[in-house]
Formats: structure tokens, sequence, C-alpha cells
């Protein structure tokens, strides 16, 4: 199967057919402890409040609609504030509204942005509910890609770089290395800390598995990150046993001398007087397979 995948992706890769994933957009959520309540999970591309667009009002109510205990009604609210839709409650929580929103990298102006399939929704309740300092953050190539990648064989060494997506002097939109982050691997720290320019080098378990990668910090408050990885072992040629035995090659048979039909009969079991019969038998089985053959050509 895996060959057959290989194989499908290099003639897409080459513009031999093109086809296209179901119609999905990925949301994560994390709670106001900052705990991830959702990774990444799939939800419908879908208009659910029914004004015509798809936007990251639908993909929260579709979200807790799939995940949540007791769906959008118990788990999720939104309203009109003084300039955009916003988050009134998330994930069951109620903080007055002090949530916050990302599609792919950038900040979400409204609930009422439009989506595409394929987008990244992250939402997330303020852990400082004083200064909003929660820092968005992401895995470099992780954000805005394929929602689950195949990147390392396990025990291989991979780098990840996390960034953080901040706004500068000037209101624009700028992407800053997060040092001094520890990564987590399904939830548990691994001691890798990132450096200076926010990169740091795991290697996974040696077994084929699927993870969720995160990272948390001492001295910065994160909206946690999401990569998510799966591992997957390298195809091995399965080596064929061959038998190298030698097989002999049958010995002609001598030619009969003239007139002798008996010795061109005997190899046959022919009949013991003249071998004619078996011999008409033969040529008659011979004149059939000879019929059969050309009927088979007609119907090719």
């Amino acid at each position: 199967m895996k060959k057959i995948i290989s194989l499908i992706s290099a003639f897409a890769a080459a513009g031999a057919f093109t086809f296209s994933a179901s119609a999905d957009l990925f949301v994560t959520i994390s709670d106001d402890n900052g705990k991830l309540v959702l990774a990444q999970q799939p939800v419908d591309y879908a208009d659910k409040d029914g004004d015509g667009v798809v936007t990251v009002n639908d993909a929260l109510i579709s979200a807790h609609d799939k995940y949540y205990d007791g769906g959008s009604k118990a788990g999720y609210g939104s309203a009109e504030g003084d300039h955009c839709l916003m988050i009134t409650k998330l994930w069951g929580i109620e903080n007055g509204g002090s949530c916050g929103c990302y599609i792919n990298i950038y900040s979400a102006m409204s609930l009422a942005d439009p989506l595409i399939d394929g987008d990244k929704i992250t939402a997330f309740v303020y852990t400082d509910n004083e200064s909003h300092s929660d820092t968005f953050c992401y895995f470099n190539g992780f954000a805005d890609q394929a929602a689950i990648m195949v990147v390392a064989a396990p025990g291989t060494p991979f780098e990840l770089k996390l960034l953080s997506s901040l706004l500068n002097d000037k209101g624009a939109p700028i992407t800053v290395p997060v040092a001094g982050a520890e990564i987590t691997l399904n939830g548990e720290k691994t001691g890798i800390i990132t450096d200076d320019d926010g990169k740091a080098e795991i290697a996974f378990p040696e077994n084929e598995g699927s993870y969720i990668v995160s990272a948390v910090s001492d001295t910065m408050t994160l909206v946690p990150p999401v990569a998510m990885i799966e591992t997957e072992l390298p195809e091995q040629d399965i080596p064929v046993a061959v038998d190298d035995a030698v097989i002999d090659e049958p010995e002609e048979a001598a030619a009969p001398a003239a007139g002798d039909v008996t010795a061109a009969t005997d190899s046959t079991k022919g009949s013991p007087d003249t071998g004619i019969a078996d011999i008409a038998v033969v040529s008659g089985i011979a004149a059939l397979a000879a019929g059969a053959l050309i009927l088979t050509k007609k119907r090719k």
C-alpha cells in the first residue's frame, strides 16, 4: 500500500493527474489553564450559522458539535461586540470574552472572517486576563501546511523551529524566534530546549507512531503550538530466496530409423502392435488444440 501511495504522489507531482482531499478545516483549542483540549482536529467545511459564508464562527461551532460533550449549545457562544463578532464562550469557559483566535499564523479580525478549505483555526482562552500576555506561536512550516506530516523515520533527529507571531510598534505582524521553550511530546516534557533562534532537535521514539509536538516556557505565556507528526519506518527490500540448483536439461531422443514405427512410439506407450492408433489420437488432439488457438485469437 505504501508503494501505491508513493506512486500516486509521484504521478500527481508530475502533473499526470490531480486530486483533492475532502473539504475540511482543522481546529486547535486550549483552555484557561493553557492546556490543549483539541489539537488540529478536522471539522467539516460547512456553513453552520446560515449566513452564506464559511467562517471562523462556523469552524468553532462544528468543533464543539463534534468534540465537546453537549455540543456547541453547551460549550460555545458568540455575539456581536463593539467592532466585530466575538467569542463569548469557548470550550464551556465564559470569562467576559477574553479569548483569542488565529487563522493559520495570523490573528483573526472577527469570527466572521471567511475561511478556505484546509485552513487551521487556533482558538484559546487567555490565561492572563490582566495584561493578555498569552503569545501565539507556531512551528515553522506546520501552521499553514498539511494537517499531519510524515517527517522522520523513528530515531532520526529532526529539527523544529518555534516562532511567535507579534505586532511591531506600527501594528504590522512580525515573527520572532521563541528561545528557551521546552518541547513536549504527547504532553510530556522532553528536556529539549529551543536555542536563541528558536531551533530544537528532537529524535522520535524508535517505533512508528503519531505525535503531538508542542512547547511550554517558564519565561513566556505561550498559546500551545501544535505540530502533528507521524513517523514511518523506511521501506526495506525483502530478499527473495533463489534456488541455484542446476536443473539438467532433458536429453533429446534419438531419431528413429526409417520405417521403424514402433521405435517412434515406444516413449508414448503406444499400441503394442503398431502404435498407429495412438499416433492418430495424438494427431487429433493436436488438431483440436490448433482449432482452439484459432478461436481464441478470433475472440481476442
